[in-house]
């Protein structure tokens, strides 16, 4: 038999063909199926890829995807989108409208919960941190452990003199980098980063005596006369760096991975692979040494006190208080050192450090492209902290986060609009469910903007009838909406309103649409700490210096994705207030 006549023989025909058809229906298997009615790029539907290739074109330029997915809902004119993100995987359904977001993780909480999109980011570095898990009977007393931590008592009288006196050393910092920059421009994104994880480190550990990034750069910086200067007014300074504790420098490298977890196909697989990478492996080992040490402090701390109610002065000791609590009410032996109360301890530093330092940079940039914005608020802090300027000397931590200046509150909300620090917030759909009148299969993720329609974007025009049955009942819609016009503009006034029976002008949370902090029972649970950080490092900043305008190369506002939306840069030009 020739060879011609072997390879057209019946079998090898039939398997040949068994073989191609087969690929060929494993290839359709493999191509995105869209769900119905919601608009999607149809180049995505062709490729097994989806619209993978077309969100890696675009990170060739940039380093945010919010422009990315904001394009697409322009493109397609809808508040509702789906893209193919996941290879292989299910369509993940885009939601740009406010009053829509809002509905979901507040009053839809039975169709809508956890595990999400930030469950992949801390896979990698926090798997028992309470964010990353679904809403049972065990994430509620897992959060028990934190309970008293956003109360005042703790806020005012443990936080906020930490916080106070780590931001007086960024100050310190400062003031010796003004000296020598002598007027010019100066980088300053990592010092706030460095000094906002030495705030919360405090806050959490109580180590406010302990080495610092910040303090090691003023001690290398204080003995210095001078510094190499470009010969122009308007370039940039570099300043000497002093190395970074092991530790802090673990924290800040494991925030950082985030992003490569944020822009992969693959979350999940990318975070588990990050834990075995040989950075990855170091980070975590010195992440566990330094959390089991701090434990065992406090563990010491609460023996010493021999059962005796003593004052509570950082999160570790309150935390393990917490958790003898329960053991005792269960009959049970406390577990300090478990992987939870670290995970907790860790995700509490990170979280809190990220979100806030991200927003302190956006407030710089901010405060100092609007000089009237700011010459306005550093006035009125001096006429309500009249007593500390009276007395030419730096508020106390006290003053600060008591004292009631309507404007202040102002400023700190628009710039948590206008920053986007926490771009996106999401959910998976626990049941088959409807949202804007679309079908959402059980499972899938939902992402909200929380930049989107009606909060820096034009809302889209919905109707009623598209709306769920709890947004109707609940009379949602009554957030006045913001003028299309001036909604992507700086402008604190927003956020005044006349009081109905004084007709004073007064500050009004509910003044428009907002998400800065999501919402409902699994909102950001460090919301009022985030808030009093912003309150202390603001003031202090303003009560010290002027922000003058900085220019050209060195004032761009692009961002970069990564746990937060945070600016590629952040560049200062000081003057002594």
């Amino acid at each position: 038999m020739s060879f011609f006549e072997g390879i057209m023989s019946p079998a090898t025909v039939a398997i040949s063909g068994t073989v191609l058809v087969s690929a060929f229906l494993f290839y359709r298997w493999l191509l995105p199926k869209p769900i119905p009615g919601i608009p999607y790029n149809q180049e995505a539907v062709r490729s097994v890829f989806g619209d993978i290739p077309s969100m890696l074109k675009h990170l060739q330029g940039s380093r945010t995807m919010m422009d990315w997915f904001l394009a697409d809902h322009k493109k397609h004119n809808s508040p509702i989108i789906q893209k193919f993100i996941l290879l292989f995987g299910p369509p993940v359904v885009f939601i740009s409208d406010y009053h829509e977001a809002q509905d979901i993780v507040m009053r839809r909480t039975k169709e809508f919960d956890k595990p999400d999109a930030i469950s992949d980011v801390f896979y990698g570095i926090a798997p028992e941190f309470h964010a990353v898990k679904v809403t049972s009977e065990a994430w509620r007393n897992q959060r028990k452990l934190l309970q008293d931590l956003m109360a005042p008592a703790f806020l005012h009288g443990v936080a906020a003199p930490q916080l106070h006196q780590n931001f007086m050393d960024l100050i310190r910092l400062w003031s010796e980098k003004q000296r020598l920059a002598e007027g010019r421009p100066f980088e300053v994104k990592q010092d706030i980063f460095d000094a906002a994880l030495e705030a919360i480190w405090a806050a959490v550990f109580g180590n406010a005596g302990t080495a610092t990034v910040t303090r090691n750069q003023i001690d290398l910086l204080s003995g210095q006369k001078n510094v190499s200067l470009p010969a122009s007014v308007d370039q940039a300074v570099e300043f000497p760096k002093a190395p970074a504790p092991a530790e802090f420098r673990a924290v800040l490298e494991l925030t950082e991975s985030i992003e490569e977890v944020i822009k992969s196909p693959f979350p999940l697989t990318t975070g588990f692979i990050q834990r075995y990478l040989p950075s990855g492996r170091r980070n975590l080992r010195i992440k566990a040494q330094f959390t089991a040490r701090e434990i065992t402090k406090a563990e010491a701390r609460m023996k010493a006190s021999d059962g005796k109610e003593t004052k509570i002065t950082n999160a570790v000791d309150h935390v393990l208080r917490r958790e003898k609590m329960a053991a005792e009410k269960q009959q049970r032996a406390p577990k300090y050192q478990s992987t939870i109360i670290k995970d907790e301890l860790f995700g509490l530093l990170v979280a809190g450090h990220d979100t806030t330092s991200t927003t302190l940079s956006w407030a710089m940039k901010f405060l100092a492209a609007h000089q009237p914005v700011q010459n306005k608020l550093r006035s009125q802090l001096r006429s309500s902290l009249c007593v500390a300027h009276a007395e030419s000397r730096v508020p106390s931590a006290q003053e600060i986060a008591s004292c009631q200046n309507h404007y202040l509150d102002a400023v700190i909300e628009e710039i948590n609009r206008c920053s986007n620090t926490a771009a996106l917030f999401s959910r998976r759909s626990l049941v088959d469910t409807v949202v804007l009148g679309n079908f959402i299969p059980k499972g899938t993720s939902v992402y909200c903007l929380a930049g989107g329609g009606g909060v820096l974007q034009p809302a889209h025009s919905i109707s009623s009838t598209l709306r769920s049955p709890q947004y109707l009942a609940a009379g949602g819609g009554k957030t006045k909406p913001w003028d299309a016009h001036t909604i992507k503009d700086f402008d604190p006034e927003r956020w005044l309103v006349a009081d109905k029976d004084t007709g004073e002008t007064v500050f009004d949370a509910q003044a428009g649409p907002h998400l800065a902090f999501g919402g409902g029972l699994r909102g950001c649970f460090g919301r009022k700490l985030a808030y009093l950080e912003l309150r202390l490092a603001i003031v202090l900043v303003l009560w010290e210096f002027r922000l003058g305008e900085v220019e050209g190369e060195y004032g761009g506002w692009e961002a970069i994705d990564q746990l937060t939306h945070n600016p590629a840069q952040c560049y200062v030009r000081l003057e002594k207030a």
